[in-house]
C-alpha cells in the first residue's frame, strides 16, 4: 500500500482518504469475533489540519525529516501504518490494558500489512521511555487528559521530539459554570465525571493548555479549537470542544542523520551524552553495497577498548591506552540503505551512590565555542 510522498497538508489529506478506504476494506475481510475494532476515526484529524497549519509546517513529511515518526495512544495503528506507507519510519506507543481493544486490532493490520511499524508497549504515566531517541515529528492525539502526570510528559516528549501535531479536550467553565477559560488551570474529573471513563484526569482551560505547552519546552505554532464553542465544560458529552496544536520543541537534540538506538543518557549542558558500555544508533538514506568509513568520536576518562558491529558484520577491536578525545575509524561495506551500529566497550563506570547510571565514554553533539553554537557529527558513515 506504498503511495507517493504529498508535499502539502491539503495532499496528505487526500492520500488519508483513500488509505482509509483501504483499511476500511481490510477491517471488513479481518472482522474477529474477540475484539472490536476501534470505533473512531483518527483520519478525521486532517480537514482540521488543513485550516490549522500555516507556512512550512503544511508539509508534515519535511518536518519529519529522516527521523522516525512517533504515534503515541496508537488505537488500532491507522495513522502509524498510514505514514509507513508515505515512506516513514514509525514507531507506535500504547498500552494494552486502556487500548480499546488490548492492542489486538493493531496486532491484526500490522500483519495482514505486512508493516514493520514498531509498537512500543508501556504505560507512558509511568514514564515516557524514549531510549535516547530523537524523532521528527509526534502524533499525541486525544491522550493528554488521559494521563496523571500531563507535565512530565510533556517535558519529556519535548526533549525527543522536533514538532508533535498534539490534540485534547478543554474546558472554558467548569462543571458548575465557573468562567476558567482565561485563567491557565486545569479541572480534575472524578473517576465517572466525563463518560464514566476513569481514566479521564485533567481538562485544561486554553489559557491553561498555553501555559503548560510554554512551560514544558514547546513553543505553539498553529492552534485550533473544534465542538462547542461557547461554553464548553469538561464533564458533559454535549459540550465537548478539543483544541488540535502543532507545537515544536524547544528542547530537542540537534537533529542529525542519527537515530539513537538504546544504550544513551540524556543530553547534558546542551552539548554531550554520556553512553552505557553497549550503545546502538541507526544511520539512514545511504548508497548500498558501497565501501564506506565508519568514523566515531567520542571521549573517554581511561583506557578502554571499543568494538563495532556493523548490521552483522563484526569490526576489528581498537584499544586506546590514555583518557581523552579519540576518534574510532574503520572501513565497513555498505548492504543496504539502513546501516545499523552497535558499539560494545571493554568496561564502563558502574552504578554509584553519586551516579545510578552505568557510563562509557562522553560523546559530543554540540559546540559552543564559536559565536553562533555549531552542530557537530560524531559518528558518520562515508
Amino acid at each position: 500500500m506504498q503511495v507517493s510522498s504529498p508535499k502539502d497538508i491539503r495532499d496528505l489529506a487526500a492520500a488519508a482518504v483513500l488509505f482509509r478506504d483501504q483499511l476500511d476494506q481490510l477491517k471488513n475481510v479481518r472482522r474477529a469475533t474477540e475484539f472490536n475494532w476501534y470505533p473512531y476515526n483518527t483520519f478525521g484529524v486532517f480537514p482540521i489540519l488543513i485550516q490549522m497549519l500555516q507556512e512550512d509546517r503544511r508539509d508534515l513529511l519535511t518536518l519529519a525529516g529522516a527521523g522516525p515518526v512517533l504515534d503515541i495512544g496508537c488505537g488500532d495503528g491507522d495513522l502509524s501504518f498510514f505514514f509507513e506507507s508515505l515512506g516513514c519510519r514509525v514507531m507506535a506507543i500504547d498500552n494494552p490494558a486502556t487500548n480499546y481493544n488490548r492492542t489486538l486490532g493493531f496486532s491484526t493490520l500490522r500483519a495482514a500489512l505486512g508493516s514493520s511499524v514498531e509498537l512500543n508497549v508501556s504505560d507512558v504515566d509511568t514514564g515516557l521511555d524514549l531510549r535516547g531517541r530523537t524523532f521528527g515529528l509526534a502524533l499525541c492525539l486525544g491522550v493528554l487528559y488521559h494521563l496523571k502526570n500531563p507535565f512530565g510528559f510533556l517535558e519529556t516528549l519535548a526533549r525527543h521530539v522536533r514538532h508533535c501535531i498534539l490534540s485534547t479536550r478543554i474546558a472554558q467553565v467548569t462543571a458548575r459554570g465557573t468562567a476558567i477559560d482565561r485563567e491557565p488551570v486545569a479541572y480534575l474529573l472524578n473517576p465517572s465525571e466525563a463518560n464514566h471513563d476513569p481514566t479521564n484526569y485533567w481538562i485544561f482551560s486554553e489559557a491553561g493548555l498555553r501555559r503548560i505547552l510554554d512551560r514544558t519546552g514547546w513553543d505553539l505554532c498553529d492552534y485550533a479549537t473544534t465542538g462547542f464553542e461557547h461554553g464548553s465544560d469538561p464533564a458533559h458529552g454535549d459540550r465537548d470542544q478539543r483544541a488540535y496544536c502543532m507545537i515544536r520543541s524547544k528542547l530537542a537534540d540537534p537533529w542529525l542523520e542519527v537515530d539513537l538506538d538504546g544504550g544513551w543518557h540524556a543530553m547534558e549542558d546542551s552539548s554531550w551524552r554520556w553512553t552505557e558500555r553497549v550503545f546502538a544508533v541507526q544511520l539512514w538514506g545511504r548508497s548500498p553495497t558501497c565501501p564506506a568509513t565508519l568514523r566515531f568520536r567520542f571521549t573517554t576518562l581511561g583506557p578502554v577498548r571499543i568494538r563495532a558491529t556493523v548490521d552483522r558484520a563484526v569490526l576489528p577491536a581498537c584499544e586506546y591506552a590514555s583518557s581523552g578525545e579519540h576518534v574510532y575509524e574503520q572501513p565497513i561495506q555498505l548492504t543496504g540503505d539502513r546501516v545499523s551500529i552497535r558499539f560494545e566497550l571493554d568496561q564502563a563506570l558502574a552504578p554509584s551512590a553519586a551516579d545510578s547510571r552505568e557510563l562509557g565514554v562522553q560523546v559530543k553533539f554540540w559546540s559552543y565555542d564559536d559565536p553562533v553554537p555549531r552542530a557537530l557529527t560524531p559518528i558518520t558513515v562515508s
